[in-house]
């Protein structure tokens, strides 16, 4: 396909064919969060089985972050040079691969491996799928269309725990990685019979050497700013994550059943959250929406701290102000992940890649510090949210006048 097509490839994916394309874009780009949705009601679990304490457990989500992360650095600038639908083909065939790898283990370093596998097949959809988005809707349409695309994603993520602690319940740990193979293989079915290309590879002439690109957008103030932003907001969601199984099923004694129910609830304000950004960003524009989003974030973990160094925080209130807490970082993630894109539009596959990366490696560390700061109670959770958005505040308004 010649380079000149590309314009009509995008104007047909918004057409006839948008619908089937746009769902394969959130599977793609959900992979990632339904996987570990289904895995972490096992966690505790786990523990249990193989007589592993939380640290080490929690080596399953440090994996698949690294990789997770690590990927995209591969896979963003390789759909740049390559198509995107080969990078989409070799990730679903490693989400396959993982998967099946974890389901069939006999130990937690097994798992762990698996996990890795997961992740970094899961780190081709996440970015080839947000790099998609970037060729088909244009500078001026990538921001609502990743704010639907955010909404959908998240919708899947909160429903996983819930799926992932009945089947915990019916059946077996086991059984979430069977459904995350499942999964997996409708990706691979999708991207064989419903993806175009929608970039084509670079002509030899054309490229620019890797790490030239990668300096380029470190170089740029407006990049760091959005990627940095969004990487710390994303960090302090895994502080629930990675965190509230292990409180909520060790602490409070809940069933996994019962975990999930409040997992989705308090995930399921993030997808408000996106679903208003949509809405939101037309009419007040991101340089008005994003302060606004961090504001929610610090009052809510602030709140949270507050409450619990007065020695308050019933389970009602913890769950109503996380609700908020994510409904604040659904309204910001969105505004931030289309800044990256269109700081490089040349180079959205890049952009989405260092994202990914720094994103991935803040969770990665987030979920580690879960696993060795817990004491059984809720303060390792929510008072690193509150650190992480201040951070994350102040980074935003040192940088901001870069980002016009």
């Amino acid at each position: 396909m010649h380079r000149g097509s590309d314009s009509q490839t995008a104007a047909k994916v918004q057409g006839g064919a948008g619908q089937l394309v746009f769902a394969t874009l959130v599977l793609c780009v959900a992979f990632g969060e339904i996987a570990t949705g289904l895995f972490v009601p096992a966690m505790p679990a786990l523990g249990e089985i193989y007589n592993q304490p939380p640290g080490t457990v929690q080596l399953t989500l440090v994996s698949f972050a690294i990789l997770f992360g690590a990927g995209q650095l591969f896979f963003g600038p390789f759909s740049d040079r390559r198509g995107r639908r080969a990078a989409l083909l070799i990730g679903a065939g490693l989400t396959l691969a993982g998967s099946a790898t974890a389901a069939a283990a006999d130990g937690i370093w097994v798992i762990i491996v698996g996990r890795a596998i997961q992740g970094l097949g899961a780190a081709s959809g996440y970015v080839v799928a947000r790099a998609i988005v970037r060729d088909i809707y244009g500078a001026e349409g990538s921001a609502k269309a990743m704010a639907t695309l955010f909404a959908l994603m998240i919708a899947s993520f909160a429903a996983a725990p819930l799926v992932g602690g009945a089947l915990l319940d019916l059946a077996s740990w086991r059984a979430g990685f069977v459904f995350a193979a499942a999964v997996g293989l409708v990706w691979l079915a999708s991207a064989i019979f419903i993806m175009p290309e929608t970039r084509t590879a670079t002509p030899a002439s054309e490229r620019q050497a890797i790490h030239l690109v990668y300096l380029g957008l470190f170089r740029h103030r407006g990049f760091l700013c959005f990627m940095i932003t969004h990487s710390l907001l994303h960090g302090s969601m895994y502080c629930f994550i990675a965190g509230a199984p292990y409180y909520f099923i060790d602490s409070l004694g809940l069933d996994p059943i019962s975990y999930g129910v409040i997992a989705a609830a308090v995930i399921s304000g993030s997808l408000i959250g996106s679903t208003g950004a949509r809405h939101a960003i037309p009419r007040w524009g991101m340089q008005r929406v994003i302060p606004v989003s961090l504001a929610i974030l610090v009052c809510a973990s602030g709140t949270l701290v507050g409450l619990s160094l007065l020695g308050w925080a019933p389970l009602p209130a913890l769950v109503a102000v996380q609700f908020v807490y994510w409904f604040g970082g659904g309204l910001l993630a969105p505004n931030t992940a289309a800044g990256v894109m269109m700081s490089h539009p040349k180079a959205a596959g890049a952009a989405a890649a260092v994202l990914g990366f720094f994103q991935m490696c803040a969770a990665a560390a987030v979920s580690l510090w879960q696993g060795l700061a817990y004491d059984g109670t809720v303060f390792p959770i929510i008072g690193t949210q509150l650190v992480l958005v201040i951070a994350a505040w102040v980074v935003w308004h040192r940088l901001r006048r870069y980002t016009g």
